[in-house]
């Protein structure tokens, strides 16, 4: 990831407080490509059908259609507000300052629905080398966002289990 953005800090700080919380710390920039991301992601996340979400709303029963049909009448509209839930406190992260550690988890789990649908979009399977993404790649910037979300999400993980 060398070569991201020359001078800017790449990383979400995330310091524990003694009262429990989590201050938050992010740069403008990544504020403002959260809620890009994040406005976007909002405009086909309903569509349980968009194969860019598919990640986001699991097959159950692989073997089964009536059953995983009945699983997800059941299970669907909650993961669709769960999702929507976290999403708007990652739009909102810029005015936040500290964080209850739930909070924190909502962020992370934000953070984590961007990184599958932007590696459904990039179509990454498991365990693939992709380190041959050169600058000219047409999906160069999307792959230097995929990896700063997992930085991010590492930084989340890291952070909780202190």
């Amino acid at each position: 990831m060398g070569n991201i953005a020359r001078g800017l800090t790449i990383a979400m700080i995330i310091t524990p407080q003694k009262n429990g919380t989590y201050k938050v710390e992010i740069t403008d920039w990544q504020s403002r490509m959260f809620r890009d991301l994040v406005k976007e992601l909002k405009s086909f996340i309903a569509n349980e059908n968009n194969p860019l979400v598919n990640r986001l709303y699991p097959v159950a029963y692989q073997n089964d259609e009536i059953a995983n049909s009945e699983y997800t009448s059941l299970t669907y509209e909650d993961l669709y507000q769960s999702h929507l839930a976290a999403l708007g406190i990652l739009e909102d992260i810029s005015e936040i300052a500290e964080v209850s550690e739930d909070t924190l988890l909502r962020i992370m789990q934000a953070v984590n629905i961007l990184r599958l649908v932007l590696g459904t979009r990039l179509g990454i399977c498991d365990e693939e080398d992709f380190s041959e993404i050169t600058e000219d790649h047409p999906d160069h910037n999307l792959w230097l966002i995929y990896h700063l979300l997992g930085e991010i999400l590492s930084i989340i993980v890291d952070s909780v289990g202190n």
